[in-house]
């Protein structure tokens, strides 16, 4: 299963010391490079995980129209 997770839950979980919880649940985290700019620009909880975990993966969004 690929999870692509955006800034709040990577953040959020790494603030309170518990982001190994979405790789337990998920095994491999997908982030876009959107995401992974928010969490690298400015030094933020998640920061050094984001950079240095290898579960977590920065990939290009290669469809990013939605159309409803």
């Amino acid at each position: 299963m690929i999870v692509v997770s955006n800034t709040s839950p990577i953040n959020n979980l790494a603030a309170i010391g518990q982001l190994s919880l979405l790789q337990q649940i998920y095994g491999q985290i997908v982030i876009p490079n959107a995401v992974y700019q928010e969490l690298t620009n400015i030094p933020v909880a998640g920061t050094i995980e984001v950079i240095t975990f290898e579960w977590i993966e920065k990939r290009e969004a290669t469809n990013s129209t939605l159309e409803f």
